[in-house]
């Protein structure tokens, strides 16, 4: 199978909308509201005069979904695929609201005043998917996982046996860092390792990354592994030792730092290094690391309190 059949067209660094062109075009999430304008014009240059049918969420944050009502304005026959709790999340006005207060904040860190307006009815799931469905797209056949760890309502899609789009649930490499990235559970994410590892795709692509290729052996993105032994199965190593590690490493920081304020801060200054604003601002970042904090308490220090 052809390689350049997924296309990057993101409209912004966050490297979160991925083009799967065939019989018919669908788009692995959406990115962000304040580059959606880009994003399009990204997407018509792929397709010239042919629509995009279809969009993959990965899961409800901001910077996955928030270009959906911009893409449903230029295409209206759009069906916009997710989870059952992704289209439960997606009808409370108050994650709505969240929603764009962070995306005003990356459009901030992108020099703008704030992210261009939208329509809130245009963010909604269309079609709810689940654990084993497979979505018949004319050449193109793609498997749904439901991997939870990220999110509760994290899905992972497989294109035809050939590539596996990971959710955030398995972690970022970042070219500093391995973010660590289980917000709702940390077991689930290992599990969910387990799972995309057992599908058997040829190649992994990682959210905010893209597909990852023995160029990247040895690089930050995957240090440690020579470009000869780069494998499907070795990223999967890699990944999983990545969640292994970060938990061990929180746990110390927990035990080191008394406050939860002090372990924000040490939590960013580790896994949040090179990460512009317009990528992921600080505040957003120290939403998600509270709550890894807490997932760690409960589940590998016998911290009880889940309002801790």
């Amino acid at each position: 199978m052809k390689n350049d059949y997924i296309v990057c067209v993101c409209g912004d660094a966050s490297r979160a909308a991925y083009l799967i062109k065939g019989e018919k075009n669908v788009l692995f999430d959406a990115g962000m509201a304040y580059s959606a304008d880009k994003m399009i014009e990204n997407i018509k240059r792929e397709l010239g005069d042919r629509p995009l049918d279809a969009v993959l969420l990965s899961h409800s944050h901001y910077d996955h979904i928030s270009g959906v009502p911009f893409l449903r304005k230029e295409w209206p026959d759009l069906v916009v695929y997710g989870s059952a709790y992704a289209k439960k999340i997606l009808e409370k006005p108050s994650a709505k609201k969240t929603m764009r207060e962070l995306s005003d904040a990356a459009a901030q860190g992108a020099g703008l005043t704030k992210a261009p307006d939208y329509r809130d009815e245009d963010l909604v799931v269309d079609k709810v998917v689940k654990e084993g469905d497979i979505l018949d797209f004319g050449d193109h056949k793609i498997t749904v996982f439901e991997t939870p760890g990220h999110t509760k309502c994290s899905l992972s899609y497989m294109v035809d046996h050939d590539v596996i789009f990971a959710s955030e649930t398995v972690g970022v490499t970042t070219s500093e860092v391995y973010m660590p990235c289980y917000l709702v559970g940390y077991q689930m994410s290992l599990d969910a390792v387990e799972k995309l590892r057992h599908a058997g795709a040829k190649r992994i692509f990682i959210t905010h990354v893209g597909i990852l290729t023995p160029e990247d052996a040895g690089t930050a993105l995957l240090p440690g592994l020579k470009k000869e032994e780069f494998s499907a199965d070795r990223v999967w190593d890699y990944l999983e030792a990545g969640l292994k590690r970060t938990k061990d490493e929180i746990v110390e920081i927990i035990r080191k730092y008394p406050t939860e304020e002090e372990q924000l801060k040490i939590m960013l200054a580790t896994y949040h290094k090179g990460v512009k604003q317009e990528e992921q601002p600080d505040f957003a970042f120290l939403l998600n690391a509270a709550a890894t904090l807490k997932v760690i308490r409960r589940e590998c220090m016998n911290d009880a309190d889940p309002e801790r």
